[in-house]
């Protein structure tokens, strides 16, 4: 039984084909989009980098781009008492020439507020393995499907904050990694610029220790008028983060969960990544977002039931802002190649779209 295009799934092996996400597992860290767009002079203001920078893993000798491992682990909850975790992690060599912020749906995506699902973003740009990434806007209005937050893919800035203070993952043109708060200064820079640059919300991993605590703080997640980021920290949900090893190598992570029901908060998440060997991580879109894509295949259980599913039996993939993903190095991605691939995936999307047509 191969899985369906749209990357829709049950947990009991049965799937839906190209039905849409109910959207219903919904963990947002403010109540509102508009928020995320606070002017950074209403926290605290971004005028010097609070980061920390690590030279990207490179090494000719090592083939392969990257390695994901499936892991079902227990876990100690803050009572002591121990629980499943599962999901998996991919580690990227290289990752300079192996690791992209892609945006959805591929070139242009964040200008049009393109939404689409992980897998066919993966897909359009020859992903091994990928993750969704930044946070979108989610609630009807102008900023409904906006990208938030900086990205830049591939050399090309795509969009910047202005400084607005949230932890930030990149990779700049000599290699370096950097992890943390960037003012707008940073971001533009030009001569060494960010080849790679995308936004999360709360630093999970600062220098191998658990930074949850002071993240908070700095992400204004403590003004109380809000009253989202204590909950959006300490609720059980489906997680993903990026970070990097000692090595220099990137490691994607996702979780599984269900809001509120069961996965990990942000508190317990950090904690699992330093098992894994994180030195810093920062923590990206969760909940019904969450997705891991590998080799054109969702890997996970996404958490959203599909729309007009009355009965819940089935479980959708979401329609989602960035992805991250691990591909073949880029001097091995030839322009004849990208053309194959976008044209497959293009193929792909018609068939789903003639059979949505047939099955109204």
């Amino acid at each position: 039984m191969s899985w369906p295009d749209d990357g829709s799934i049950l947990a009991v092996s049965s799937f839906t084909s190209c039905v849409r996400s109910s959207d219903n597992d919904t963990l947002l860290p403010y109540s509102k989009s508009e928020e995320w767009r606070r002017l950074v002079k209403g926290c605290q203001f971004v005028k010097f980098a609070d980061t920390e920078t690590f030279p990207a893993h490179k090494n000719s000798s090592v083939t392969a781009g990257s390695d994901t491992k499936y892991f079902v682990d227990k876990l100690l909850d803050s009572r002591g008492n121990a629980k499943d975790v599962w999901g998996h992690s991919v580690v990227i060599n290289n990752p300079l020439s192996t690791f992209s912020v892609v945006e959805p749906g591929g070139p242009n995506g964040c200008v049009e507020r393109r939404l689409s699902p992980a897998v066919k973003t993966s897909r359009l740009r020859g992903c091994h393995a990928a993750i969704n990434a930044g946070f979108f806007g989610h609630n009807p209005g102008p900023d409904l499907g906006a990208c938030m937050g900086n990205v830049v893919t591939d050399g090309k800035r795509i969009q910047d904050t202005g400084g607005v203070q949230n932890a930030n993952f990149g990779i700049r043109k000599d290699g370096t990694i950097v992890v943390g708060y960037l003012s707008e200064m940073d971001v533009l820079q030009e001569d060494n610029p960010f080849v790679q640059l995308v936004t999360g919300v709360i630093w999970l991993v600062r220098n191998g220790t658990v930074y949850v605590k002071e993240s908070k703080t700095k992400d204004c997640g403590s003004l109380q008028e809000y009253g989202t980021m204590d909950e959006f920290v300490d609720v059980l949900s489906a997680r993903t983060a990026v970070g990097h090893d000692v090595h220099g190598r990137v490691v994607l992570v996702q979780i599984d969960g269900n809001t509120e029901e069961r996965g990990l908060s942000l508190w317990e998440f950090a904690e699992f990544l330093l098992t894994l060997g994180v030195v810093n991580a920062v923590n990206l879109d969760g909940g019904g977002s969450a997705t891991l894509v590998l080799d054109g295949t969702v890997a996970n259980y996404p958490a959203d039931h599909c729309a007009n599913d009355h009965n819940q039996t089935w479980h959708c993939m979401r329609e989602v802002s960035t992805i991250l993903c691990a591909h073949d190095p880029e001097d091995q991605m030839t322009s004849d190649c990208r053309i194959v691939k976008t044209y497959t995936c293009l193929k792909v999307t018609v068939l789903c779209t003639i059979l949505s047509w047939i099955l109204q």
